[in-house]
């Protein structure tokens, strides 16, 4: 059985474009990961930031229950005064 003649006309096309497909497909791919690879990235260091935000407040806590019973405390290295913190309110610790 020969070659369908409906067939042919795509055989040359695909023989005299190939290379040029090969590249077009491989750049389409390209973006597709780098684009994936950026989201990654992008998840992995929001995630990173929120858990050194959260590890923060809770190596601080003692010096933050400190700020609200005294209005003045040290956060991080940092002499701290809470602005419009008025000492006579009774604290209710825990």
């Amino acid at each position: 059985m020969g070659t369908l003649l409906a067939a042919a006309p795509f055989e040359d096309f695909a023989r005299e474009n190939s290379p040029v497909l090969a590249i077009v497909i491989c750049g389409i791919l390209g973006i597709l990961v780098a684009r994936l690879i950026t989201r990654t990235i992008t998840r992995l260091v929001l995630l990173a930031l929120i858990v050194m935000i959260g590890l923060f407040v809770v190596v601080q806590r003692d010096n933050i229950t400190e700020c609200t019973q005294t209005c003045e405390c040290e956060l991080a290295g940092v002499d701290t005064s809470v602005p419009l913190c008025n000492r006579a309110l009774p604290r209710t610790g825990r």
